[in-house]
């Protein structure tokens, strides 16, 4: 419901049910971990041992089980378990259980056998991986028949099961380039694949079939590529040039369309191929493409990679000990200076800012000379700016999300996704403008939620789609960051008084980054090394090796930068 902001007439003195939701089932502990990436080898190859003569039913199936990691020749070996016309019907590729420990395994019948393994994660035919912090049961049946005196199983469950390193092995991760609604900012769709199959084919195929149902929401995320574009040949490179042969279909495109289509091929290639660019081919024939115009279209949404913080009676990016104002942001420092702002929310691009002071959140652009008021309810936690100029409030004594655009005289409260308590007490919008994140206590349980914005044909947010919903254990949620565009850092109060630093990949993995005594907020960058967090005294932490080393300086408090 939209309502005329009676803030706008005000001067300022002195100056979500869960069975909705696309829920993940996260319980259990959080282990230290790596990331799978850090984890991966190049080129490991497993070679498992094919059935072994007078092999029982158990010794059968365990070694099709084992035999997943031998993915060579379309899992020729793991073939080899199986029935002649059960072999030619298997397909390996619609699921890949990460599994942990060993798998138990009974005889329901003479040729029926049950096992059962606990799962931390799975990856689905088209790439998307869904990671479970609590081990999830699975079983899988399969039914098996005496083939020239020799078992071999006759159904076999479309999947294959991996132990967490040989996963970290075989697969791989890359990012699908997609759109937001207004087709204005590129966004990332985290999949997962076999590293040793043609992952640029594969990426391209992936590409075409279109963004993960869950981004794509409302049309919160979009291609410009029409759902009967089909692949013909596989991607080949020519020179620093990578070759995709597409159907007729694109042919009858718009030149504006087509340059959107070439981008999405080359944002998704170039890091898969290490090319310098795309060649589309219609039916074998070069189709003259050129890229959109320069600022068409906005690309990864990178900041500085020094911390935006408020020291004392300056604002400025932190080099080291040294402070450096942000071009064009002095207006904004005198108001952080004299509205005794406590925390911020900054857009350099856009040269915007949201503040938050113990009585109100403000907001002005860097050429204005006085702040707009936004929003006055009580209890107000840190507000987000996001990329289209939208300041987002909530009260913890009043709650509901509110948006308001700068220099605009109305407020809207945006209902909040299913499953989605309305006391959050912290959260942020990515900055592609595609997702939000929110941070709160669900009983015993941190919750992260991430869900798509949606918007209007204007850019407004009007909704949200369904979230994902990480549960994790934690005495209390502290703050939520966006580190890049895919990657979330959680700051989480654990038992023993100190604070875990997690950080979600989105279609990926949940992470501890080890702990900080008395942390209060945690502010991104462009990657994990720029990521900075401060505790109660002011102090700075940065990220070094495994762990945190505070930094000389100390600081009021840290600006989201946008």
């Amino acid at each position: 419901m939209k309502r005329v902001s009676r803030l706008a007439a005000l001067a300022l003195a002195g100056t979500v049910a869960l069975a909705g939701c696309a829920s993940i089932p996260m319980e259990g502990s959080v282990e230290l971990a790596r990331h799978v990436e850090q984890d991966r080898e190049q080129g490991v190859r497993y070679f498992p041992a094919g059935p072994l003569t007078g092999g029982s039913r158990e010794e059968i199936v365990q070694g099709f089980l084992d035999a997943g990691t031998g993915v060579q020749d379309n899992f020729a070996v793991a073939r080899q378990f199986l029935a002649s016309e059960s072999a030619d019907q298997w397909r390996p590729e619609q699921r890949t259980i990460v599994a942990g420990g060993q798998a138990s395994m009974k005889t329901l019948a003479t040729n029926l056998v049950e096992v059962t393994l606990q799962s931390y994660g799975e990856v689905d035919a088209a790439g998307n991986y869904t990671f479970y912090v609590q081990p999830k049961s699975v079983t899988l049946q399969f039914k098996l028949a005496q083939i020239d005196g020799e078992w071999r199983i006759q159904e076999a469950p479309d999947a294959i099961v991996l132990q967490r390193q040989a996963f970290v092995d075989l697969f791989h991760s890359l990012t699908l380039e997609y759109f937001d609604s207004q087709f204005t900012y590129t966004t990332g769709d985290l999949r997962w694949v076999m590293t040793n199959r043609d992952e640029a084919t594969r990426a391209t195929q992936l590409l075409l079939e279109g963004p993960n149902q869950w981004l794509a929401q409302g049309g919160a995320v979009r291609s410009a590529i029409p759902a009967q574009v089909r692949l013909l040949e596989p991607v080949r490179t020519d020179g620093n040039t990578a070759i995709v042969n597409l159907s007729d279909e694109i042919s009858h495109m718009p030149p504006d369309q087509l340059s959107l289509v070439r981008l999405q091929l080359e944002q998704t290639l170039k890091p898969v191929l290490e090319v310098g660019t795309v060649e589309i081919r219609v039916n074998g024939a070069k189709l003259d493409v050129q890229l959109p115009q320069p600022g068409r279209v906005l690309l990864e949404t990178e900041v500085k990679s020094a911390p935006l913080v408020a020291q004392g009676q300056q604002v400025g990016y932190l080099y080291g000990t040294e402070l450096r104002e942000p071009q064009g942001a002095a207006n904004v420092e005198s108001v952080v200076v004299d509205q005794k702002v406590i925390r911020g929310a900054l857009s350099l691009s856009r040269q915007t800012a949201a503040l938050l002071t113990k009585d109100a959140t403000l907001a002005m652009r860097f050429a204005d000379t006085e702040p707009q008021l936004i929003d006055t309810r009580p209890g107000q936690i840190e507000p987000s700016l996001d990329n289209w100029d939208y300041v987002w409030t909530q009260s913890t004594e009043q709650p509901g999300l509110w948006v308001t655009k700068i220099g605009e005289t109305y407020s809207e409260e945006i209902a909040l996704p299913e499953g989605v308590r309305d006391d959050f007490i912290s959260f942020q919008p990515s900055r592609d403008g595609v997702r939000m994140a929110f941070l709160y206590k669900d009983d015993d349980r941190v919750v992260l939620a991430i869900s798509p914005i949606q918007r209007d044909e204007a850019g407004t947010p009007v909704g949200f789609g369904e979230p994902l919903l990480l549960k994790m254990p934690g005495a209390a949620a502290a703050d939520v960051a966006w580190v890049d565009r895919n990657t979330v850092a959680m700051l989480v109060d654990v038992p023993d008084g100190s604070t875990d630093v997690r950080i979600y990949r989105v279609g990926g993995e949940l992470t501890s980054l080890g702990t900080i005594q008395d942390a209060v907020q945690v502010a991104g960058s462009n990657s994990l090394a720029g990521m900075r967090i401060i505790d109660r005294n002011g102090t700075l932490y940065a990220s070094r090796g495994t762990g945190w080393r505070s930094n000389a300086a100390t600081v009021s408090f840290l600006f989201a930068q946008e």
